[in-house]
């Protein structure tokens, strides 16, 4: 039995400028240094996969573009699609844009997620200016403002996937729910 926490991060592909998808593989590369997830990056608009990914999934990373001090239209499409998939699993956030570095995001996020009996995590990580983080070829630095943030929101992501699913799996969450 593989006891890894099964980890999607979803981000969204089609990011103008490409800082999500730099953002997505500075992630995952920091999650696959650590021996207790599995990671899967999924795009929110890789549709045919998602459904299964998030069925799988013990918890979840999103990475939130804050957008006139908001989340993006997608990403909520996506939450939406799915919201049997959220129940009773953590979701952390990585939060990305403006001075906030992405805040404003995260807390609409926290509300949309929690209607969705998903646990949102206290531990973010934000990244004001963004834009500031990547080299002359695009490539991503590693932010170090994020190191410790990132890591302490790891420890946490894995304590309550590891709570969750053992309470998922002595009562399936549909059970107590109703």
């Amino acid at each position: 039995m593989n006891c890894k926490v099964k980890l999607v991060l979803i981000h969204q592909g089609n990011d103008e400028e490409a800082i999500g998808p730099a953002l997505a593989r500075w992630a995952s590369m920091v999650i696959a240094q650590r021996a207790e997830f599995e990671c899967c990056l999924l795009d929110t608009s890789e549709r045919r996969t998602a459904l299964a990914q998030l069925t799988r999934a013990d918890a979840f990373l999103i990475l939130a573009s804050e957008q006139s001090h908001g989340y993006s239209a997608e990403l909520k499409a996506f939450i939406d699609r799915a919201p049997i998939r959220w129940q009773a699993r953590p979701v952390a956030f990585i939060g990305y844009g403006g001075a906030s570095g992405g805040m404003s995001a995260i807390a609409q996020l926290r509300q949309v997620l929690a209607e969705q009996h998903a646990v949102p995590i206290c531990s973010v990580v934000t990244l004001p200016n963004p834009w500031a983080l990547r080299d002359e070829e695009g490539a991503w630095r590693e932010p170090d403002q994020a190191r410790v943030p990132m890591a302490r929101m790891l420890v946490l992501l894995n304590w309550w996937a590891i709570a969750l699913r053992s309470a998922r799996e002595q009562a399936p969450y549909q059970l107590v729910s109703q």
